[in-house]
């Protein structure tokens, strides 16, 4: 199998190749990885959920618990590039995007950065928000507890208590299902001021927060470490490569337009997916040999039902969420807008940023420290990605495939280079 090179041959772009998981694939190493997704198992009372769809979180309610295929996950993983923040296909590099974010799970994309100090007097907080300062474990809080102290909203509660329930809930849809981390039981205090009123929610990109925080589990996960539980809101990756590649999907009911669009695999399933739940390297050979007509670049076309996107889905900035700082690389997957794809400029170099997190950092001033990423965010309208609209596939033959290819891992497997057919890849 010597002859057979997996990529890339350029290695300028992918300059992370040695640490990537993909190395381990070849030579016959296997890893799945986990999903950490800790669903509520109940709504709240019909008082507190009138509040909460009064927020920027409304439609997050509405999404019911649904089964992740790790298998799935694990070969997308695979094709994750740090260095670019992009899937590595044979058909081209493509992501999730600001767009899928707010299709997928119905969040706003417009509005500040989602940031804040971790130095405050919690346990005050708490009793303030919550009404209740306990069980505090250093600045996270256990969503057991959550769980247990807001199940049922006392007869007789007044406004404030209703207030209170409303935030517990949104928190706890922050920790276990929109922004978990890989400990999958608590969740950080620090997104607590920012629901003090709650009528203020949609001043923030909680789109672009979940973004950056799933980017970060990627990222992380892509290089060669133990870690096997990875974060993020791993639903939103997989209802994004359903629709970006149907062959992966399960089937649905014809009446299945809903929104947001991840409430579909829970609500309107008619069967489960027909790939094995064991065949990772099934799915990872599929991706192998992607034909060009196999990955959906603008799968909401014809999807009215938000209207119109806000210009920032295709913004080239920053993707900010306290300590983290991601990047939406939205010039690298301009066909997903609709727009032709041109050679794309380098990669933003965020290897510092990428070491940087909330460990040991209980006393930090997020706004401050992240200051010079933030003032992109702010001034995003100069950072728009425009092009013209595209009017054919990329063949192999174009300028940009002819420069993507020398430059991308090609294949993750030999198994799945060689079951390109009787035709052998010689690099």
């Amino acid at each position: 199998m010597e002859h057979i090179g997996p990529g890339p041959i350029i290695p300028s772009l992918l300059t992370l190749q040695d640490e990537h998981v993909s190395n381990n694939i070849w030579i016959g190493g296997e890893v799945t990885f986990r999903a950490r997704y800790n669903f509520w198992q109940r709504l709240p009372s019909e008082r507190v959920l009138q509040v909460i769809r009064n927020t920027a979180f409304g439609n997050i309610v509405d999404i019911g618990a649904s089964e992740i295929n790790n298998h799935l996950i694990t070969a997308l993983i695979e094709r994750w590039r740090p260095e670019t923040h992009t899937f590595h296909l044979p058909v081209g590099e493509c992501t999730v995007t600001l767009e899928d974010v707010a299709f997928q799970l119905g969040l706003p994309i417009d509005g500040k950065a989602v940031t804040g100090t971790t130095s405050t007097d919690w346990e005050a907080l708490c009793l303030e928000l919550l009404g209740s300062g306990r069980q505090i474990m250093g600045q996270r809080v256990q969503m057991t507890w959550l769980d247990s102290t807001f199940e049922v909203l006392p007869e007789g509660a007044d406004d404030v208590v209703v207030q209170q329930h409303a935030s517990a809930f949104i928190l706890r849809m922050i920790g276990g299902f929109l922004m978990p981390d890989t400990s999958g039981s608590r969740v950080h205090l620090m997104y607590l001021p920012l629901l003090e009123d709650l009528s203020d929610t949609y001043e923030y990109s909680w789109d672009a927060a979940v973004l950056a925080c799933l980017y970060r589990g990627l990222c992380r996960a892509a290089l060669i470490s133990r870690q096997v539980e990875v974060g993020g809101c791993l639903l939103l990756l997989q209802s994004w490569a359903y629709d970006r590649m149907p062959m992966f999907a399960p089937r649905l009911q014809q009446n299945a337009n809903l929104f947001p669009l991840v409430r579909r695999w829970s609500q309107y399933l008619i069967t489960t997916t027909n790939i094995p739940v064991h065949a990772t390297k099934i799915i990872r050979s599929m991706l192998d040999r992607m034909r060009i007509d196999q990955f959906d670049w603008t799968p909401y076309s014809n999807m009215h039902f938000m209207g119109q996107t806000s210009v920032m889905a295709r913004a080239r900035v920053p993707l900010i969420c306290f300590a983290l700082v991601e990047w939406h690389a939205a010039d690298r997957v301009m066909r997903q807008f609709g727009l032709q794809q041109p050679i794309p400029a380098d990669p933003i170099n965020l290897e510092k940023q990428h070491k940087m997190d909330l460990r040991g950092k209980n006393d930090y001033n997020w706004p401050e420290k992240h200051n010079e990423w933030i003032q992109i965010w702010n001034n995003v309208n100069d950072y728009i990605v425009t092009g013209m609209p595209a009017n054919q596939p990329l063949y192999h033959y174009s300028d940009y495939m002819q420069w993507y290819l020398p430059r991308t891992r090609k294949f993750i497997s030999p198994d799945g280079a060689y079951s390109i057919g009787s035709v052998k890849i010689y690099y």
